[in-house]
């Protein structure tokens, strides 16, 4: 199971998506983070800044975003 932490500028509070396939995590992660944005070593932030993307249960380099 993988899990996708979200948090956005009118939603601090965030929200969590369980994927079970890294197929699904990514389809997911590309739902709300779209396809440009700026990754960093234990998170992502969307291209226009609003959200931002945190996971467990896998690595950003398995799910094929980023390196």
């Amino acid at each position: 199971m993988i899990e996708l932490h979200f948090q956005s500028v009118d939603d601090l509070e965030g929200w969590t998506e369980l994927a079970e396939t890294v197929e699904d995590a990514v389809s997911i992660f590309e739902y709300h983070m779209g396809r440009m944005y700026d990754i960093g070593s234990s998170y992502v932030v969307s291209g226009d800044g609003i959200v931002t993307c945190t996971i467990e249960g896998a690595t950003w380099k398995e799910l094929g975003i980023g390196y």
